[in-house]
Formats: C-alpha cells, sequence, structure tokens
C-alpha cells in the first residue's frame, strides 16, 4: 500500500557562545617585564559556521530514464531486482495484486481514472443518408437503433468480473462512476439508466433483427446478407489493453451468434490508429475497442459528455456527428447548453444533464463499459503525489517523485521508470500524440502552467501565478474553496471596449471589443490574473527568458488556425474555434509591470479555482507548453506545407506528422530554424512585432540553434525537467533535471498528505 510520509523540516539554530574573563590593566610607568615563560593559555577560536546550503529545487531526482516494458508481470519482477523504481502503467492483469503480494520492496497505489467503451463508426452518407460505406458495403452501427441495441446485448458485470479480475466498476454513462456528478449530484439519473438497459439479450435481438429486415437485409442459413453479399462487421480489438483483448472478443461472439459474419483484428494501440482515425466513410472498420484516462479528479464531467457523444472531439470519427446529431436536437442542445453554461442554477443543470444523459444512450455512438481499477507499483523507497484520478499519469508526478530514506526525502539519483507504450505518436505542442503514455512525459515534466491541480481533489492552486480575481453574475452557483483567490458576485460585467475578441488571419491583429459588437458586450464571467514581478526572468530550457510574448503568440495560435485566411488553416481546427467564440468574450493584457491579464468570457465552472483563466503560453487540447520561438520553427514549416502540426491536415497534405523530437521532420525543422535565424524572424509581426524586439529575436533564434546543435531536437520547455534525448528505435526517453527551475523541491509535498 503507499505509504503516507510525513515530511518535517528542521531549522538549525548555530549558537556559538565565547567565554571572556575581564581584567582591569592600571598604567605601569615602569618598563615592561620580561616576558612570562608560562603564557596565558589561548583561547581556541570558535568552530566556523558554516552556511546553510540553499534549498534544493526543481526536481528531487538528477534524472529519469523512461523504458518500456508491455508486460506487467515482467515489471513486477524488475521491480522487486531493484531494476525498475516504479512502473507508470496501471495495470489490471489478474492476478497482478497477489504477484506483488507483501513483497518488503514493491508497493502499489490505486486509481479508478481509466474507462474504456466499444466506439462505432456512425458513417453514413449525408447527403442520401443510406446506411453504407462509399464502397457500398452496409453500415448496420449508422442506425442509432440497432446501437442502442447492444446496451442489451453485454453484460457489464460479466466484463468487470471476467475480464477485469473483479478489479473495476461496471459503467452506463459518460459519468465517471467514482466521481461528484456521478456519485453526489445525479445518482437517481444514472440508476434509472443502469436499470432500463440491464442486460436482455432477447431485447437486443429483437430490435436488431427488426431494423435489419428494414435496411432490406436477409437472413439465409442463420446468417445475414445484404444484396447477396453477408454483412460483415469488422471489429478492431486492443490485444494490450485490458479488459482487451477478452472484451473484444465477448462482442465479436454476440454479434456472431445474431447471425453477422465477424471479422477480428487485433492491433496493438499504435497498428489500431490507421483502421480507426482515418476517414469513416471508408471503412476499414465498424467497431473499434478503446480506452481513456481522465487525469486528474474531474469537478465537472460536462467535458466528458460532450468530448464523447458529440462532433466537438476533432477527429473525423466524431466530425461525422455534427450531421448525424440533427436526429437528435435534444441531445444537441442540451450538449451545447451545458458546454456553454446556459443554466442558471443547479436545478436546471440536472435538468439539461438527465435529457443529455438519456438522450446519448439512444444515440450511443459508443457504449460505456467500465471504469478500471487500475494497479501502479513502485520500489518502497519512492514517494510521490498520486492522483484520485490519473494515478502518477499525471500532473503532478514530475514535481514530487523523489526517493526517501524512512519518509525523509532525498535529493538526488536516477529514477529508472517503465511504462506499457512510449513514443506512440509525433510529439509537438501545437497538436501532436494525445496518448496519455506521451502526455505523462511532456505535458508536466517539460512543462508548466499557470495552476495546477490539487491531486486529491481536483482544486487548481496558483504555479506561476501570484494571485486571481473572479467575478461571476449574480445568481450562478459558484463556490471557492481556497483563500488564494477572491470571488465576486456582480450585477453585470462589461467588457472594456479596448479587449481582444477576436482575430483578423488576413492583417494578422486582434479584433477589439469594439469592433466585434460595436453596441458592447457584457459577460457572465471575469478572470483577473496578476502574474509575479519577475515572471519576465522565468527561465527556458534553451538559456532564454520568457516575455511577453510568448503569451501573445499563444492567443494567437488559439484563434488562427482554425481562421480559413490563415497561412496555417487547419479545418480539423475549425469547428474548435467556432465554438469557442460562441462563448469567448475578450482577453486584455491590463499591464505590463506586473503582467496582469483579465479574460471575459460567458463559460464559466462550479469551483472559482477553475474560473481562473491565466494565459501561461500553451498550446492544443492537452495544454502542452510552448515559447514563440520554438512554434515559430513548425509554424514555418506548416506554412510552407512541408509539415503538418496536426495528423489530419498531414494527411490531406500528404507530409509528415509533425515530430519536434524525431524522425524526419527534424531536418525539415532545422532548414526553417536557419532561415528564420538568417532573418531575425517574427511571425504575425503586425502583431507580434509590437511585443517582441529585434534584439529579443536575435537572442531568441541563437539560443535555438544552439540547443539544438546539443540536443538535436527543438523542444524547449520550461518545466522541472528538460529533455535531453530520445531514442525512438529503443523507445527510451531521457530527462534530466533543469537546475535553473526556480521552485524549491519540496513546494507540492503536501499532496502527499491526506486531505483534512
Amino acid at each position: 500500500m503507499r505509504k503516507v510520509l510525513l515530511i518535517v523540516s528542521a531549522l538549525l539554530l548555530f549558537v556559538s557562545m565565547g567565554l571572556a574573563c575581564p581584567s582591569e590593566s592600571l598604567p605601569d610607568p615602569t618598563p615592561d617585564p620580561a616576558p612570562d615563560p608560562t603564557p596565558d593559555p589561548v583561547e581556541p577560536e570558535p568552530d566556523p559556521i558554516e552556511p546553510e546550503p540553499p534549498p534544493h529545487t526543481g526536481a528531487w531526482v538528477d534524472e529519469v530514464i523512461i523504458t518500456v516494458e508491455e508486460s506487467p508481470q515482467a515489471a513486477v519482477l524488475k521491480l522487486k531486482m531493484g531494476i525498475l523504481d516504479i512502473y507508470t502503467s496501471p495495470t489490471v492483469t489478474t492476478g497482478i495484486v497477489e504477484e506483488i503480494g507483501d513483497h518488503p520492496d514493491v508497493e502499489y497505489v490505486i486509481d479508478y481514472g481509466s474507462f474504456c467503451e466499444f466506439r462505432f463508426n456512425t458513417y453514413r452518407n449525408p447527403i442520401t443518408k443510406e446506411p453504407v460505406f462509399r464502397d457500398g458495403r452496409l453500415n448496420p452501427f449508422a442506425i442509432p437503433e440497432v446501437r442502442e441495441a447492444v446496451n442489451w446485448l453485454i453484460d457489464r458485470q460479466h466484463i468487470v468480473d471476467e475480464y477485469l479480475d473483479g478489479r473495476g466498476v461496471p459503467r452506463w454513462t459518460a459519468l465517471g462512476t467514482r466521481f461528484t456528478d456521478h456519485l453526489v449530484r445525479y445518482p437517481q439519473i444514472v440508476t434509472a439508466i443502469e436499470e432500463y438497459y440491464a442486460p436482455d439479450p432477447d431485447k437486443a435481438a429483437a430490435i436488431i433483427n427488426a431494423e435489419m429486415q428494414k435496411l432490406g437485409a436477409l437472413r439465409v442459413g442463420g446468417m445475414w446478407y445484404y444484396k447477396g453479399q453477408p454483412v460483415e462487421i469488422i471489429i478492431v480489438i486492443r490485444s494490450d489493453n485490458p479488459p482487451f483483448p477478452a472484451a473484444g472478443h465477448y462482442i465479436a461472439d454476440r454479434l456472431e451468434a445474431l447471425g453477422f459474419t465477424v471479422t477480428r483484428l487485433l492491433r496493438t494501440g499504435p497498428e489500431a490508429i490507421p483502421l480507426w482515425w482515418g476517414d469513416p466513410a471508408d471503412g476499414l472498420c465498424h467497431i473499434v475497442t478503446l480506452g481513456w484516462r481522465t487525469s486528474a479528479v474531474p469537478r465537472d464531467q460536462v467535458g466528458t459528455l460532450v468530448q464523447m457523444h458529440t462532433h466537438r472531439y476533432a477527429s473525423p470519427w466524431w466530425a461525422i456527428l455534427e450531421e448525424q446529431l440533427l436526429d437528435f436536437p435534444e441531445l444537441a442542445e442540451a450538449a451545447r447548453r451545458l458546454t456553454d453554461k446556459e443554466f442558471t442554477s443547479m436545478e436546471e443543470r440536472e435538468e439539461l444533464f438527465e435529457t443529455a444523459l438519456w438522450e446519448a444512450m439512444r444515440f450511443s455512438n459508443c457504449v460505456w463499459l467500465a471504469d478500471i481499477g487500475g494497479i501502479t507499483p513502485f520500489r518502497h523507497n519512492v514517494a510521490l503525489a498520486a492522483d484520485v484520478a490519473g494515478g502518477v499519469y499525471d500532473p503532478m508526478w514530475a514535481h514530487t517523485i523523489h526517493f526517501h530514506d524512512d519518509g525523509e526525502p532525498l535529493a538526488g539519483g536516477t529514477l529508472r521508470m517503465a511504462m506499457h507504450r512510449l513514443l506512440l505518436l509525433p510529439w509537438n505542442p501545437v497538436d501532436g500524440s494525445a496518448w496519455w503514455y506521451d502526455l505523462f512525459v511532456v505535458r508536466r515534466a517539460l512543462g508548466d502552467a499557470g495552476t495546477l491541480p490539487d491531486t486529491r481533489d481536483g482544486l487548481h492552486w496558483p504555479q506561476r501565478i501570484q494571485a486571481a480575481k473572479v467575478y461571476v453574475r449574480d445568481g450562478l452557483p459558484v463556490d471557492v474553496t481556497h483563500d488564494w483567490l477572491t470571488l465576486e458576485f456582480v450585477p453585470e460585467i462589461v467588457v472594456p471596449p479596448d479587449a481582444w475578441a477576436d482575430w483578423d488571419a488576413v492583417e494578422q491583429r486582434f479584433i477589439t471589443v469594439a469592433e466585434r459588437s460595436p453596441q458592447g458586450a457584457t459577460a457572465v464571467r471575469k478572470s483577473v490574473v496578476t502574474y509575479p514581478a519577475d515572471i519576465f526572468a522565468v527561465p527556458l530550457h534553451d538559456g532564454s527568458t520568457l516575455s511577453i510574448g510568448d503569451f501573445v503568440m499563444s492567443m494567437i495560435m488559439a484563434f488562427d488556425r482554425g481562421k480559413e485566411a490563415s497561412p496555417i488553416y487547419d479545418a480539423g481546427h475549425k469547428g474548435a474555434v467556432a465554438g469557442f467564440l460562441n462563448t469567448f468574450k475578450g482577453v486584455r493584457i491590463a499591464s505590463l509591470d506586473p503582467l496582469v491579464i483579465e479574460t471575459y468570457s460567458d463559460i464559466w465552472h462550479l469551483d472559482a479555482e477553475l474560473n481562473v483563466a491565466t494565459w501561461f503560453p500553451t498550446y492544443g487540447t492537452y495544454s502542452w507548453t510552448g515559447f514563440w520561438h520554438m512554434i515559430t520553427v513548425g509554424w514555418l514549416a506548416e506554412k510552407n506545407a512541408e509539415l503538418a502540426f496536426s495528423h489530419g491536415k498531414a494527411g490531406a497534405l500528404g507530409v509528415e506528422w509533425m515530430d519536434y523530437t524525431r524522425g524526419p521532420s527534424i531536418l525539415i525543422l532545422k532548414k526553417w530554424l536557419d532561415w528564420a535565424a538568417a532573418e531575425n524572424y517574427v511571425p504575425y509581426a503586425p502583431t507580434l512585432g509590437q511585443y517582441i524586439s529585434a534584439d529579443e529575436a536575435t537572442e531568441r533564434w541563437a539560443n535555438l540553434q544552439n540547443w539544438y546543435a546539443d540536443k538535436g531536437h527543438f523542444w524547449v520547455g520550461n518545466g522541472p525537467f528538460y529533455l535531453e534525448a530520445v531514442y525512438p528505435e529503443e523507445k527510451i526517453v531521457h530527462l534530466k533535471r533543469f537546475e535553473d527551475y526556480p521552485d524549491p523541491s519540496d513546494k507540492w509535498l503536501f499532496l502527499l498528505q491526506p486531505l483534512q
């Protein structure tokens, strides 16, 4: 079991004491006497006081060597032997707890942040609405009633008991079973859904048979045929992710029993991607078995509901849902209102959730299976903050992991870490790999953020900001827990006319509120963040320091990629930007000394701590840290159609998906780095030119050139670790402690204590 460490700081007070014997001296007119042959004893000098060493900063350990170990059993054996220090892929393999047993050198933590599903390819011809793929093959799962029936076809408890060794919880909805929306707010809704969709294979068979007949399919000899051909169901089954492959074969068996011809494609995660991440019209598969992970305790699970059941997730299988949701207007509207926070009370929120959850079951573009109890084993002399939901995957491992001696943290050492998978997809800070195996490394170890979440309850604490004030409209159900910020309710929030509300991709300048809304604009929420006085002294890994240009570049990119006139327009990002602009009202840099940023929005959250918008320079859905010069080398490569930030655009252009760390991308990025340095280039010059001086540009390009010459890659961060090297063939990542990281190492150790 996980040890609870109590870190006790001791302040040593050195007191030196000298004993003096006073004596009187009278004038003596006689000459000095001869020296006394027995001199007075010489009082010894006090021992010199050793100066107290400066506090240890940044990461506790000197370096982290991350390798791949696909077998949890082998990982446990290596932990017992002392070959590994931690295995960071939560495993549910049968018998793994028994293998760890009472071994004195191995402990483990359990989390419930992983969950799994069957996801359907719902493609239908968007014009004719025919449920057929581009080549004319029938797609039964284009029919919502067929998808919904799968809920009755399967037994989730059986999946948990048989394929997860009992270490899980059956799941019916987008709400994680261990978190507040499920447990506290809406248990009655979920219970009703569970009862209605309880296993009933006969009901499932009757519905599916009826729908197949409506489609014109014929059952001959117990097998379904369509236009003379067997109705084939292709299932991509993960071979490396419990409860799969067993649960994948389980659904395949049941579909075969209904008369379908089932083709089972067992694939590892990387092997499965080409079959389900591409154009759904190709019909490369009908069902894919997927696993997901919640990185931190969710205070509000609207995001999961919307991401999993609507078109707001940037992938082709999700994009087609926009047209199909026209047949489910109640789901679309409830999801939109929950996303855009168009409610004013918890009662209204509950009504929207009830509609959305029931309609999502009818829509069933995916069928939920289980929340998974993941086990993360580590050596007895290792400690770190493990998230209740995310385990040790993210987000605070890099700030807290250390060796210890009976609870006392030890500075230094090499941490030997293994993961189930690593380096699966390209790494770039704008739209790179979304695999948790990769995010585990880059998001927190190499980068930073304005605020960071508490691993115990999901509330945020300040990291790179000094203070925050949150204003929300009167009557909204917002609470504040911590005293590092203030919350104020106001009758009206007026957006300043000079705030930036949109982006003109042609003129490369921000559009103000006065231009976008000449009649004026109001907002539901206002966030005012004050940064420390030394924020622009924060060091980056390549020797640069943070600048206002980094903030403004990040702001620009939040808009620009979704604008058709942009030199880096990405069609897959257009919907996300449009959705963002529906509720975004403006951002204003109110001061540069100190840096103060105001944000105005109609989006708000139930916790004041989550309403703080920092604009610390991060990119993409998963908030990877990036800085203007390292972003620009990729920007230039995409602008010139040689690489692309996103997988979708890379496919459309027929170029490499950009990778800042390895592969063919490196030489292309190097070419554009050299060009930018020669030109002393500043992107988006009409705007960024006001914030980035020629001297800063010269320094940044020189630093990045030196960094590349030394490291051979372009990943520049500012986290507690820097990327020393990536070895793609060997699947090894080498991180080293960033010695200039400004925070004391014990800053986040309070997370190891239980909440009071």
